[in-house]
């Protein structure tokens, strides 16, 4: 059968539009995948920071930055570009950390801010222009612990300024026995162990406020008879 020339030039058309067609169409959605995704830099609602999240993280931020170092805490040291200064480091009983190149460097009493503006002097003699960032990893110089006629005793991170009911709040609470104006807090002094009263009946029935304003201390031992 003979076609006319118009038929078979219309055909060859398709002919060429399919073979066209599917490889742009899988163009088409091989660049959009790689758009949703952000391969090209270009961020979706799923990679945003939500406003929560940011704002914890601030949060965590300016907390840590007041805070002050103590033997026993675990701190991040990272030095820019420098894989063997950088490391995970102990705070020592006697307050310093050890890094390389420098000597022992005072780190207890310190912020964290202030330890970085120290290693990055002393570092200065022997690295172009460090970059220092000091991070804490764990918190364990300021303890406290809870023990007696308590829910949950144990030991527990002064992670702020806390009054007597805020740790025992804390800690669960009192059991059914407890006896709530007998609880004692056993403190290091200079001159030896410190003895504090604590009624909490007292307290509550608004007998003894100021009992509320006593702030813990590192190493505090709440006793509940």
């Amino acid at each position: 059968m003979i076609m006319p020339i118009y038929q078979k030039k219309y055909q060859k058309k398709i002919k060429w539009q399919k073979k066209i067609k599917w490889p742009l169409f899988i163009l088409i959605t091989f660049l959009l995948s790689l758009f949703s995704m952000g391969v090209f830099g270009l961020k979706g609602p799923n990679n945003a920071l939500s406003g929560e999240t940011a704002s914890a993280t601030a949060g965590e931020s300016a907390e840590t930055a007041d805070y002050l170092i103590g033997a026993g805490d675990v701190l991040e040291i990272l030095v820019w570009k420098e894989p063997d200064i950088s490391r995970i480091v102990h705070v020592r009983p006697d307050g310093k950390i050890s890094m390389p190149l420098v000597d022992d460097i005072q780190a207890s009493q310190c912020t964290l801010p202030q330890l970085k503006d120290r290693i990055t002097k002393a570092l200065a003699a022997y690295v172009d222009n460090p970059s220092v960032y000091v991070m804490l990893e764990e918190n364990r110089s300021k303890r406290i612990y809870v023990i007696g006629k308590i829910e949950e005793p144990g030991e527990y991170v002064l992670e702020k300024e806390t009054t007597v009911l805020q740790a025992i709040a804390t800690a669960g609470g009192f059991t059914e026995w407890a006896k709530k104006d007998d609880i004692v807090i056993l403190r290091k002094g200079q001159q030896g162990q410190l003895r504090i009263e604590f009624d909490y009946d007292r307290l509550v029935s608004g007998k003894n406020i100021q009992q509320n304003m006593l702030l813990l201390e590192p190493d505090d031992v709440i006793v509940v008879p």
